[in-house]
């Protein structure tokens, strides 16, 4: 064996060794849903005159994995679940364990979750039913639907029947994509969403010129304006401005492991 494919089969014994400890901190969260989190951010009417006291309007329920591990914060968790195929059973143990912590909890307002396309139309595993019923009799569920949901047109309108048909009401996440845009523009009226979200983290996201255009679409279709990010007052003029009715961010209360 030369030194090069011998390093190249090391590289490949190492990636192997990385990919099974990923899949086992993986699989324990979805054998241990309580490891999941969730986090809770506040969503709140926007007030200028006090943003983080302002009417409280609901909750954004997040996922994580233990601290210290590559799948520690949200997005390398889904990353890595989607690589090794089990976004759809990581995404019904956050689901049931997060309406149980809600129901717990007592929460006040609405439960904002984002159920990933991969579970469109996926039964809910058996273990987790009672769960999972218990938490769409008990709350009011609001499902975000990002620019990933529109990959399959036929099967994300599928889901926006099965989850009205459960009395969730849906929120449609502004794409960054103009091709989604239009996908999102031209189903407005069948989606119907009860809220549109603005991120204004995103950059370069106030001086986009179709923006206007996109917010006046949805706030005529019945929706409230959401904005995210509002860290600042300057973040809280914009959003304002925009016409947010609601926002969420540091500016208007931290987040927290359970809704209280």
């Amino acid at each position: 064996m030369t030194l090069t494919s011998a390093r190249q089969s090391e590289a490949l014994e190492a990636d192997l060794d990385r990919t099974r400890r990923t899949r086992q901190l993986v699989e324990r969260l979805i054998a241990e849903p309580a490891l999941l989190g969730p986090d809770f951010t506040p969503i709140r009417r926007l007030d200028a005159a006090a943003p983080g006291l302002a009417p409280l309007l609901g909750w954004k329920a997040t996922g994580r994995g233990s601290p210290g591990t590559p799948v520690a914060d949200t997005l390398s968790l889904l990353e890595h679940a989607k690589t090794l195929g089990l976004v759809e059973r990581l995404d019904w143990a956050f689901r049931a364990h997060t309406f149980d912590v809600a129901i717990d909890s007592g929460l006040a307002g609405e439960l904002h979750l984002t159920p990933e396309p991969e579970t469109f139309g996926a039964p809910c595993p058996p273990r987790l039913a009672v769960a999972v019923l218990r938490g769409r009799r008990a709350l009011d569920v609001c499902a975000e639907l990002h620019e990933d949901s529109f990959v399959d047109e036929r099967r994300l309108l599928a889901a926006v029947d099965e989850m009205t048909s459960w009395g969730w009401h849906l929120v449609l996440v502004d794409p960054d994509d103009t091709d989604v845009r239009s996908t999102a523009l031209r189903l407005l009226e069948r989606i119907r969403p009860a809220y549109v979200q603005v991120d204004l983290g995103r950059p370069g996201r106030l001086a986009d010129p179709t923006l206007p255009a996109w917010v006046d679409a949805a706030v005529a279709s019945g929706a409230s304006l959401m904005a995210l990010d509002v860290a600042t007052n300057r973040d809280l003029e914009s959003a304002v401005g925009l016409g947010a009715s609601y926002g969420r961010g540091a500016l208007l209360g931290r987040t927290t492991s359970r809704p209280v």
